[in-house]
């Protein structure tokens, strides 16, 4: 069972994160809600749920806090295989330029 002050600041973040992006705040109780919180931290990190919030703002333009709870899985799956297809463009690319100037030189 995660700490009682770590399940509020995790809802607490997720309303912070409203705040700063002009997302209206969602009616979350919070007495309610902690037990959903809990669960996350039980299976991932705070700073893990943290990234996973960051990245669900940046993608969801009506963000819900159960929505995020139900869903904090998915969300950093999708951020791990972003990540590496972007490492794996930049391969790509790194070995598109190389054949390209061995075939012009």
């Amino acid at each position: 069972m995660a700490d009682r002050k770590e399940r509020f600041a995790l809802i607490s973040r997720f309303e912070k994160y409203c705040r700063e992006n002009n997302v209206p705040l969602p009616n979350i109780n919070k007495y309610n809600e902690q037990w959903a919180a809990d669960a996350l931290l039980e299976s991932f990190s705070f700073d893990e749920l943290d990234a996973a919030m960051k990245y669900y703002f940046n993608i969801n333009q009506k963000p819900l806090w159960k929505v995020f709870a139900n869903n904090a899985d998915r969300l950093l799956q999708s951020m791990q295989a972003k990540s590496q297809d972007e490492m794996f463009r930049a391969e790509m690319r790194i070995k598109a330029r190389e054949w390209l100037s061995e075939s012009r030189g």
